[in-house]
């Protein structure tokens, strides 16, 4: 037995050595087969990272997506940020808000700020009466109205005549200044808090579309004001769970509707153009979801995966690497997704945030790529900076990458430049009435050229291009309330809507053709070629034979004189004036906000100056009250 030792001690010193060298064999290939990003599916650092994720969760009562959603257990001086939101914007620039907050350090450690994000939607778990601070950032919807999540806060703000002397405030009002009320929620709630007596600590700031350079000014501001303010230290008393902050399907939790019906309603070859428009149906069956005509669908689109490989290609990155899906992410997925899936499904590739180009001056070594990156940015980030806007207008993330190469950014450079993948809103042209589990939209295919490359809308090239019958998309409702039919079904309408502006007036005559009651539908629709996109043509004709409208078309392109819906109703103005002034008629537009619902105000201006014998401004207050009634109501967006 003794004989046998040396034997046996070998043997063991040797399974221990092949062991090792296993272990550094595996690590080697580890690294080696990694491409250098920061968060490989196989690297130590993801591993690192992955196990040091897990202990984080551990000590946290909520989830990463929910990490905002903070109840705090010890006392500290509470800051509240409200946003009220309509797509999106207002809820991440909120967040960036709270991240900052919840960095400060401050002189004193008597107590530590205690940032908490609530949307407007919830205000009735808020008492501004207990709270010291509130930053507000909200957004303007449609035509001048308050986000629909918002409209109770809203509401509730504007009725209550509480006073405010105790509570501090700033407003961030974010617009589009192509709307004729540019940023006028933010504005009435500044005004609001200031007639109640709160106190504005940073004056109120409106952004236009998305202007990072001004928001993160703003930002600033509150931060400097934070770091020295005092705040007194008292226990939080807001209680706000992740389940009260969503109901059902929604932005962060849509529905996978199986899409049953696509149709091609145009004919480029009648028309000579390459104008598309396609009908879809969505089947939203087991969803519990319901609308009212005049609301409208939002679609989660997917990228283009041809523009996903460019990038990927110029970058050289491993397209099955892992990394984290981004918060913010609607639901359900998973803790982490390949790149390949990241670019497709959750971050935004036709959109050029600055944070890239700055991100790209680091890394180039090429001495007139880095001047000409100074050149583009020297004059700041923001919309006044004309040289970098006329760059970003007409390029993808994927020229820029293809343009600044040799230069590689890793993902975890990329990835925080890229704005998140949004979901697009269309108005619903079908009634609940007629079907309550189909959805419909009219959806215009945007195709275009710059730089001389092909480009395309997102969710319509989606749809039209890459989405099958029988495949899912996910959706959900999005409210409209200030778009509603009378609720008295024998009171006329007129209804104004040129090309995929007849999307929910198709929704409003389905809606009609059910009713015992069926008041007059005057419908004032517009295209270009009777014989190419005269959308839904053999419906509406019918409508029209049957008495159940009077239809009206104008076709721009089918004669010398372009003829549009505004002309038509000053041709009809006799009668228009009559429907609203004696039988207390509705006026409806829905459309293109830029051009068309600007002509159509100034031809309804006209109609009533002339008919009504008054002054131009007494023309443009009587519609202003038509609009304060419900009676003048649109529907419209900026492409």
């Amino acid at each position: 037995m003794w004989m046998m030792l040396p034997w046996l001690l070998d043997g063991i010193w040797m399974w221990i050595l092949s062991s090792l060298v296993g272990i550094v064999g595996f690590v080697v290939y580890t690294l080696v087969s990694s491409s250098g990003s920061d968060f490989s599916d196989n690297s130590i650092d993801a591993f690192i990272i992955q196990e040091g994720s897990k202990s984080k969760k551990e000590n946290v009562d909520q989830s990463m997506d929910n990490r905002h959603l903070r109840s705090y257990g010890t006392e500290g001086k509470q800051v509240l940020i409200l946003y009220g939101t309509e797509y999106g914007f207002s809820e991440e620039v909120a967040t960036v808000l709270f991240d900052k907050i919840s960095s400060i350090v401050q002189s004193d450690d008597v107590g530590p700020l205690q940032p908490r994000l609530v949307n407007c939607k919830l205000y009735e778990c808020v008492e501004l009466s207990r709270e010291q601070i509130c930053f507000v950032v909200i957004s303007t919807s449609g035509d001048g109205v308050p986000p629909t999540d918002a409209r109770g806060f809203y509401d509730n703000l504007m009725s209550c005549d509480e006073e405010l002397s105790h509570l501090r405030f700033s407003v961030l009002a974010l617009g589009d200044s192509n709307y004729p009320h540019f940023c006028k929620t933010g504005r009435d709630v500044n005004t609001r808090l200031s007639k109640r007596r709160a106190d504005p600590v940073v004056g109120c700031q409106d952004v236009d579309v998305e202007d990072w350079a001004v928001i993160n000014c703003w930002m600033d501001s509150v931060v400097e004001y934070l770091k020295s303010c005092d705040l007194c230290v008292c226990m939080d008393y807001l209680q706000i769970t992740a389940d009260q902050s969503s109901e059902g399907h929604d932005r962060h939790n849509p529905f996978m509707a199986v899409l049953q019906v696509k149709d091609l309603l145009t004919d480029a070859q009648q028309c000579n153009d390459d104008k598309e428009v396609v009908h879809c149906e969505f089947n939203i069956s087991g969803s519990h979801m319901t609308w009212t005509s005049g609301d409208a669908l939002g679609i989660y689109p997917e990228n283009n995966p041809d523009h996903v490989s460019a990038i990927l290609d110029t970058l050289t990155w491993r397209e099955t690497e892992m990394f984290p899906v981004p918060n913010g992410a609607y639901h359900p997925h998973n803790d982490t997704a390949s790149i390949r899936t990241l670019l497709l499904k959750y971050y935004d590739i036709k959109t050029i945030k600055p944070e890239l180009l700055q991100t790209l001056q680091t890394v180039v070594t090429n001495t007139n790529q880095r001047e000409t990156l100074s050149r583009l940015l020297q004059a700041g980030t923001g919309k006044s900076n004309k040289a970098l806007q006329e760059y970003v207008a007409v390029r993808e993330v994927r020229d820029v990458l293809q343009e600044y190469k040799p230069a590689v950014l890793s993902p975890r450079q990329l990835l925080p430049c890229l704005k998140p993948l949004q979901p697009r809103y269309y108005s619903i042209s079908s009634s609940p009435l007629k079907a309550s589990t189909a959805v419909c939209v009219t959806v215009a295919v945007l195709r275009y050229k710059t730089l001389s490359v092909g480009r395309e809308g997102v969710t319509t090239s989606h749809l039209l291009d890459r989405t099958q019958v029988g495949q899912s998309s996910p959706v959900f409702m999005s409210r409209n309330p200030d778009f509603r039919l009378p609720d008295k079904h024998t009171t006329p309408v007129i209804l104004i809507g040129p090309g995929t502006g007849i999307a929910p007036f198709r929704a409003f005559i389905q809606e009609r053709e059910l009713s015992p009651d069926k008041g007059e539908i005057h419908l004032y629709f517009g295209c270009r070629h009777k014989s190419g996109d005269f959308l839904y043509k053999e419906e509406l004709e019918k409508y029209s034979r049957d008495g159940l409208i009077c239809l009206r078309v104008a076709f721009s392109r089918d004669q010398a004189r372009k003829v549009y819906v505004q002309d038509l109703l000053r041709e009809d103005r006799a009668k228009v004036w009559d429907l609203v002034t004696k039988r207390n008629g509705h006026l409806y537009v829905c459309g293109d906000a830029r051009h068309m619902a600007k002509d159509v105000h100034q031809g309804l201006t006209d109609i009533v100056q002339s008919c009504g014998q008054l002054e131009r401004l007494e023309a443009n207050e009587y519609l202003r009250l038509l609009e304060i009634q419900g009676r003048y109501q649109k529907d419209v967006w900026v492409t």
